[in-house]
Parts: C-alpha cells; structure tokens; sequence
C-alpha cells in the first residue's frame, strides 16, 4: 500500500525586528564565526532504497525573503494543553464558533480556539463554569490528544460528585466541512471504551499518545473515526484496535490484528507510541521515534455498516532504532517529529552528536516520504549554519526542540528555544521559530510571554510536544478569531451574524462580512489606529457599530 504525497516548493521569508540577546550567550558567536569560515557544506546527491535522497543547498540572507510572506495561515501549532476561560455570559461567547456540549456528569460545557499564526502556538479554550477550579493543576484543564482537517479530539477530567473515580470525558469538536454559514461546529462526547476480560467489564482509560483522530466527511458530510493502538502481547507483528467511527452509539474491538511487513523485526516487541498524525482521510499513523518505525492503518468511515477491520503495516522511519531502549525514553518526541503537511509526509531528526548537550554539537535532517516507497533528504541545517541565521543575537543559543513542519510550505520547520531548561536565571526566555531548511533563512520567531490568561496552558504544555491543525482553513471566513476580544475590546458585546455585503446599506464594493459588533456607547474607545482591528467604523443611533471585511 502506497501513502499518496505531493511534492511542491513554496514559502518565502520575513525580516524579523530586532532583539539583542542577553551576556552571556557566547556559544552564537562563535558558532557563527565558524560557519563564516567554512561556509556551506555542499552534498552529493545519492539515494539507496528505504533511505534518503540528498540534495545540495545554498544560503540565503533575510533580504532575499523579505517581505513576501502571507499574513493568513491556513493552519495553527496547538498547545497539548489549553486555556480556562468560564465566563459563559450571552454577551461573551462567540456564537460562530463556539461549540457546547455536556459531560457525563452533567455539566454544560462550550469550546472555542484562540487562533494564532505559526510559529506562535494557538489554544483550545474551555468554558466550564461547574468544572474544578483551575487552581487545582492540569486535570482542570483541557488536553488535546489529536487533530486532522476540521476535527480535534481532547479530554477532561470530570471530579465525580458521588465519591467515584474521576470520570475522564473525550470530545470531538468538528468544524463544518460546508462553507454555508448555517452550519455550526458541533461538540461530540464520545461513548465510554469498555475493557473486557471474561465476566469482567470495567471503563478503560484511552491513552493520550496512542489515540488517533481520522476526518474522512465529504464537503457536506463531517464524519470522523477514532482509533486506539494497544499493544498487549510481546507479538511483534499483532496488535488490537479499538475504533469508534461518528454515527455509531459503541466502540468496536479488533484484536491480534497483523501488522505487515513486521515479521522477523524484534525490536516491535518493545513498541511504545509516541505520536499520532492521520492523513489524506484514511490513513493514521501510530509512530515509535526510538523503534524508529510506523506502522500505518488504511481507515474508511464504514457509513451505516459496522466498521471492517483495518489493515495495519509497517513502515521503518529513515533513521536506526535506539540500541538501548531498557535506559528509559526519555523525551523522544523533542528530537524527532512526523508531521502530516498538504505535500505529504515530514519527517525531522535533530540529532545531538557525541553525546554532548552542547548548543554547537547538533544537525538537524528534514525527510520527505515517496511514492516509490523510500525517504528522501530535503534539507539539512547544523548548528553553525543555524546560529549564522540570527545574525542579530535576538534567541538563546539552546538546543531547538520539538520541531514541527509547515504545513504550507514544506521545507519550514518551526521549533522551541527554551532556556529555561538550561539556566537557573529568572530572566531566561522561550522563543518559537520558524526556519526554512532548504534556503537557509530565518521566517519568524516569537517571544512566548509569561502573562496573560493564555500563559498557564502554554507552561503546562513545556516538555509536550505539538500538535499541527488545520482548523484555521475551517473556522476563517465565519468569524473574527476569539482572540481579538483581548483587552482592546470592552468586557460585554453582542455578536451579530451576518452573511452577505448590501445588507443594512453597507456599500456593495464590500466583499463579505466576518463579524459585526455592536458596543455599548458607554465603553466607547477609538479602535482606528489599532493594529489588530479593521479601521473602518460607523455610528448607528446610540450604539457604535464596527464591523470587518474578509
């Protein structure tokens, strides 16, 4: 079985303002110093089967790429953990995509995103006003376990009001596929998985790292399957599959399925899932990074039928296994990241050499999986080469961590710089960056902050890796993003939904209308010159009225 991929070259560069980097950061330059030196390391272009292709690139300076970029993104990083908000006032929920659903202990819930442009990281937002009080840690907040086209699945950990363990709810929110602006996003509680041995019936506890979302709904239609990987038997070559497809009131069960092209591979035998992507909507994807192996599942929504079972086989990643897995896992995911993107399958390696922590000693190796079966090495970026690129001292010469590819454009790689992992000092910082590792070129970076409401799901999410969505391409164009109703707006506001310019006598050179505001004249402010806002406004008897174009 082939995974379709398509290959196409895009992405531009954008000149970043300047941030000088604290004393002290010695590394950079002379990383930088030796990369001036030596210049770039040509490469030879070979390729043997199962293995990459290399290819030869150049460097590029920030000025070859400025100012070409595109200020919308189709898609969004999403942090594992999202935000509290439980506000919950007519008056303050956005009616265009927020989703409201109820948990097994009855209590009302409604979703929405905080949507952001990459490399900056974007949130799931909760309302729960009955929910635990955020205080009490991470089981109050919301856990994203996957994401694919419109769908994302997550959990929460409901406190059980008669003394019973803690309920744990998974939900699916669903963006409409449609672009009618009668279709909602929906919120769907899933059915309780059953663990069952002999006349023993007991609720099972679905694993956060080896459950997988599939959207495989047409333009109209916004199906979805789950499914579980669970590896009981030293087996190397069977696993069971616990799968749920949207529509059916129960899970189905497939166990001692076989996994092809795994027979005679040992070190399955010490298979623990580290990540999952779907794509193309059938396939999903359960990835070891230190087995160095896939193994891919060909899904299709069974409609009104009961679900056949997957066929399941298995696909080395173009890197070794571990030798010494029994040592401990450690954090594989911050070295190593599959990534789902519109070109096909990524895969990013960064890897340390020597066995030093240093900040100079690593490489990082871009791949692309083929038609024919094989990978193909797109790009490589060493440290030097890396340092070189931020020729303006603005990020902490650490080592980059938990990569995640562009899904646009398919040489960006965007990944974390946390000093704090490496630094007692209280002043140390956490930067997002976006390279791209064919050109050379430094797209963006962005300073995580450690205020605001947002700023305790993103210090929960640190050692977590990220998850890439396209809910964006799903939710623009219906709305303005919630985000927008920071500080610059006041407290209460109406939403007003409408569809079509014309209406209401707005001019008919107006293409579309996203959202319309109607604020109390009480709460008055001048939004003209505010960056984050359309400028445009007009009065409308004793209300302000302010409205923006697609």
């Amino acid at each position: 079985m082939r995974i379709p991929t398509t290959e196409t070259e895009t992405g531009t560069g954008t000149r970043i303002p300047s941030h000088r980097r604290r004393k002290g950061s010695s590394d950079g330059s002379r990383a930088r110093a030796d990369a001036s030196r030596r210049g770039p390391t040509p490469t030879k272009e070979t390729e043997i089967p199962g293995r990459p292709l290399k290819r030869s690139s150049s460097t590029l300076s920030l000025d070859d790429a400025a100012g070409a970029s595109n200020p919308t993104s189709t898609w969004a990083i999403l942090n594992r953990y999202g935000a509290r908000r439980d506000s919950f006032r007519r008056d303050d929920r956005d009616r265009t995509t927020s989703a409201v659903s109820y948990t097994s202990g009855g209590d009302q819930i409604s979703v929405s995103f905080e949507l952001v442009k990459p490399p900056e990281t974007s949130l799931l937002t909760l309302d729960w006003p009955q929910g635990p009080r955020p205080s009490l840690g991470t089981t109050s907040y919301p856990y994203v376990i996957a994401a694919h086209g419109n769908v994302v699945l997550f959990q929460i950990v409901s406190p059980d009001k008669h003394a019973r363990p803690s309920a744990i709810d998974y939900f699916v929110y669903n963006a409409s596929r449609s672009s009618s602006s009668n279709h909602h996003p929906s919120l769907t509680r899933l059915p309780v998985s059953y663990w069952r041995r002999g006349d023993t019936i007991r609720p099972r506890i679905m694993s956060r790292e080896g459950t997988c979302i599939l959207s495989c709904g047409s333009k109209n239609s916004s199906s979805f399957v789950v499914a579980e990987l669970e590896r009981r038997s030293c087996q190397s070559s069977e696993t069971n599959v616990y799968l749920f497809a949207s529509g059916s009131d129960d899970w189905r069960v497939f166990r001692n399925v076989p996994i092809r092209h795994g027979d005679g591979l040992a070190h399955l035998c010490c298979w623990t899932t580290d990540a999952v992507l779907s794509c193309h909507d059938r396939y999903m994807i359960w990835v070891d990074y230190l087995v160095a192996g896939m193994i891919v599942a060909n899904v299709e929504h069974p409609g009104r039928v009961d679900p056949p079972e997957p066929v399941l086989w298995y696909v080395p990643l173009p890197v070794d296994p571990v030798a010494d897995i029994d040592r401990g896992r450690g954090c594989p995911q911050a070295s190593r990241s599959l990534c789902a993107t519109h070109h096909g399958i990524k895969f990013v390696n960064v890897n340390q050499h020597g066995g030093s922590s240093s900040s100079r000693s690593f490489s990082i190796t871009l791949w692309s999986w083929r038609e024919d079966q094989t990978w193909r090495e797109d790009a490589t970026l060493d440290a030097a080469q890396l340092w070189e690129l931020d020729s303006e001292n603005r990020l902490p010469n650490v080592r980059p961590e938990f990569p995640v590819v562009d899904m646009e454009n398919p040489y960006a790689v965007c990944f974390l710089l946390n000093e704090r992992y490496h630094t007692a000092d209280p002043n140390a910082t956490t930067w997002m960056i976006k390279v791209d590792m064919k050109k050379k070129v430094l797209l963006d970076c962005t300073l995580y902050s450690n205020k605001g409401s947002s700023s305790t799901a993103r210090r929960m999410s640190e050692g977590l890796s990220f998850i890439s969505s396209e809910m964006p391409s799903y939710l623009s164009g219906k709305t303005i993003k919630r985000f927008l109703e920071g500080p610059l707006w006041p407290a209460t506001h109406d939403a007003i939904e409408i569809e079509e310019n014309g209406k209401m006598g707005f001019p008919k050179k107006q293409k579309k209308l996203l959202s319309l505001f109607l604020i109390n004249i009480d709460h008055e402010r001048d939004v003209r010159d505010s960056p984050r806002v359309f400028p445009k406004k007009t009065e409308v008897g004793p209300a302000q009225l302010v409205y923006a174009m697609l």
